[in-house]
């Protein structure tokens, strides 16, 4: 088990995610959603939330939070 970062770079926009949470399956996604080239991605696995808030950090990112379904 990890815990991973969503990324959302147009919106500046950054989710911390256990790896086990729906929305992220181990940096999957969502089943069935769209793969697409966009600029979107999951960064991780991070051995611990700290790791991931640091992580984080370094985004510089305006909109930074854990997801609120799986709150790590």
């Amino acid at each position: 088990m990890g815990y991973w970062v969503k990324v959302i770079p147009p919106s500046s926009r950054a989710r911390i995610h256990d790896g086990e949470c729906v929305h992220c399956r181990n940096g999957q996604g969502q089943e069935n959603q769209d793969k697409g080239g966009g600029p979107t991605r999951w960064e991780g696995p991070f051995a611990t939330v700290a790791q991931a808030r640091t992580f984080m950090a370094s985004l510089h990112y305006r909109d930074t939070d854990v997801c609120r379904h799986c709150n790590p």
